[in-house]
């Protein structure tokens, strides 16, 4: 490999990756399959529980319950197997891992349907904080995922890195955003489903990405320099990039808006603050939505004029068409 491939291998792995440690890697990431029964039925019941436990969280807007899930849930290996396939040069088992994650993901989007439909407790996708969470991804997410894949790939390779860090670090990317779309799809929220889905996606693709680096980095790929597989690594590096990009441009979107609302909010309250000054009210709280700014004050006696504020706010631009001023009487206890 070179000196700095050793180099290289020293610093993420502690040297280089053994055969055994290549072997049952392959095998764990489903890329080797010499124990089909025994492989696909873990692979299947740990996805099935997994989503019902996921879905079971989301419902009870309970994340205690969700990480409960991402310990169990499988979905990384064939993942990981893909990316391992790939810089090996083994098409079939890329391909066949590739497939087995596909109808992953689609089991666990039926399943959470499934579960959502039956579930004594009916998902608001408008309040419920889990889904939320979910359904406006993030350039951190992307961040997070790129992380998360590299602790995938190190775990993978690696026997000194407990099981239970990658499902840790990393499922919670991926099996309860597929959750949250089969429970927004059986609401009937198709905007809650696609940006959820949109998460997923925007995992797979950094995953995918950070893991071929890593495995490439490592050269686990030097057995593997026939054309065809060559050819093959290339392709699948332009699309995982590529993908990354494209998926890159809404979350940049989505972190923008909800850059801008900070500061719109930040703004709101030193202008409501400084409102209020000189006056026995202060600011308990202010919701802003379309436009309508309501804003709650507590005091005693007149509170200070709303015309002056509804000035202010509107010579600092901050898209308020409406002003709602709720005064609460607050009822002072004297001194002794």
């Amino acid at each position: 490999m070179g000196r700095v491939g050793d180099a290289v291998c020293r610093v993420l792995v502690g040297g280089h990756v053994d055969t055994v440690t290549l072997e049952r890697a392959r095998r764990d990431s489903l890329v080797v399959i010499n124990d089909p029964w025994r492989q696909y039925s873990s692979f299947f019941w740990r996805l099935v529980l997994a989503a019902v436990i996921a879905t079971g969280g989301v419902a009870a807007s309970s994340s205690p319950v969700i990480i409960g899930a991402m310990l169990i849930a499988p979905l990384m290996s064939p993942m990981l197997g893909c990316a391992l396939a790939i810089v090996t040069g083994r098409a079939r088992a890329a391909a066949r891992t590739l497939a087995v994650t596909a109808v992953g993901a689609v089991l666990c989007v039926g399943i959470a349907a499934a579960v959502g439909a039956i579930a004594p407790v009916s998902v608001n996708t408008a309040t419920n904080q889990e889904v939320l969470a979910r359904t406006a991804p993030r350039l951190i997410d992307l961040l997070v995922a790129l992380a998360s894949g590299m602790m995938a790939a190190l775990a993978l390779v690696r026997d000194d890195i407990p099981d239970a860090v990658p499902g840790i670090a990393i499922s919670a990317s991926i099996v309860p955003p597929l959750c949250v779309v089969g429970v927004a799809l059986q609401a009937g929220d198709l905007t809650a489903a696609r940006g959820s889905l949109l998460l997923f996606v925007a995992n797979f693709f950094a995953i995918q990405l950070m893991c071929c680096a890593v495995f490439a980095a490592l050269g686990l790929g030097r057995s593997a320099r026939s054309e065809e597989a060559g050819r093959m690594r290339r392709v699948w590096y332009v699309l995982m990039l590529v993908g990354a990009l494209v998926v890159a441009v809404p979350l940049s979107v989505t972190s923008w808006g909800i850059i801008q609302a900070s500061a719109r909010e930040r703004a709101v309250a030193d202008i409501t603050v400084a409102w209020l000054e000189g006056s026995d009210y202060r600011l308990l709280d202010f919701d802003m939505e379309d436009g309508v700014l309501s804003i709650e004050i507590a005091g005693t006696g007149a509170s200070p004029s709303t015309a002056s504020l509804a000035r202010e706010l509107d010579e600092a631009q901050l898209g308020v068409e409406e002003l709602r001023v709720i005064p609460v009487a607050e009822r002072r206890v004297p001194v002794r």
